[in-house]
């Protein structure tokens, strides 16, 4: 006899797994059973066979069934995102185009895959077990696509949250990229001013600007840091000024790529092969002896 029928809209190699493994348990139970697929209309089919003493074992059934709803919980959460990520962004932002959603697609995928919001133990794992234990205690078919759209509220919740995460990094990733860009302009255009720059961070967290012979600049000097609200505002003070006095080359000592990524990343893109990052050089020893980095503000 057919014990359970499972229909299956978006098929990937784990269920079939999954569901071997439930057989093999009713095998160890000493119940004979297989697996059988089928093609039934426009669905995929997953039909668990056992034989007729199984079925009438009520306290196997029940285990039974706990076991399959368990696999089943592991099977959504691990391969059954996907499709429904590509459904939802398709659906919600159709707009973009194709090479665009691909892209989003990838990033939405990392971002699932990174949420502990899903892993076992969490409000949304357990919605999905105690959805599909309910379910199999009072049926022998299961429809995971209709069981997904009209029962699993929490999980297509985060699902949804996660392409809107995705979409908004996208567009800041494409906002920064055009950003860049015309930086990029904005420094092809201007005559070198000074042959070398040095940037290095002070005790205060501070950047520090120093010549070819890493005395501090004179227009440096009148700089007050202090008055910038946070790091992102030293960060962009410090990339305006560059540009401006656009040098042949900019080298950026240690503590500039250790404690401001963003500042270093902006100016090896925007100047290209006119940045270099010192990692151990004089200036750095002698600044690290000199001077205790106290933090960003």
């Amino acid at each position: 006899m057919a014990l359970i029928s499972i229909a299956v809209k978006h098929v990937t190699p784990g269920l079939k797994q999954k569901l071997e493994e439930c057989v093999f348990f009713s095998q160890q139970a000493g119940y004979q059973a297989a697996l059988e697929e089928k093609q039934i209309g426009q669905w995929p089919h997953m039909i668990l066979n056992c034989c007729e003493a199984a079925a009438a074992d009520k306290q196997f059934n029940n285990v039974f069934r706990r076991q399959l709803a368990e696999k089943l919980t592991h099977y959504i959460v691990a391969e059954q995102a996907l499709p429904y990520l590509k459904y939802l962004l398709l659906h919600n932002y159709f707009y973009f185009p194709q090479d665009e959603r691909k892209i989003i697609l990838t990033l939405a995928e990392q971002k699932y895959s990174d949420n502990p919001g899903k892993n076992q133990g969490s409000l949304i794992y357990t919605e999905i077990l105690h959805c599909l234990q309910e379910f199999l205690q009072r049926s022998d078919y299961i429809n995971l696509h209709g069981l997904i759209i009209f029962r699993l509220r929490l999980w297509l919740k985060l699902l949804q949250q996660t392409v809107d995460k995705a979409v908004d990094d996208f567009l800041l990733e494409k906002e920064y990229q055009e950003f860049i860009k015309l930086l990029k302009y904005f420094v092809s255009l201007q005559q070198p001013k000074i042959d070398e720059i040095h940037v290095t961070v002070d005790a205060e967290g501070n950047f520090c600007l120093l010549d070819l012979q890493q005395q501090a600049l004179d227009w440096e000097r009148d700089i007050d840091w202090d008055s910038c609200e946070g790091s992102s505002d030293k960060e962009d003070q410090l990339v305006s000024m560059l540009i401006t006095a656009a040098p042949k080359q900019i080298i950026l000592h240690r503590d500039v790529y250790t404690h401001y990524p963003r500042a270093a990343d902006t100016l090896e893109h925007v100047f290209e092969n006119r940045v270099s990052l010192c990692r151990h050089c004089k200036l750095c020893r002698a600044l690290s002896k000199n001077t205790n980095y106290k933090g960003k503000n």
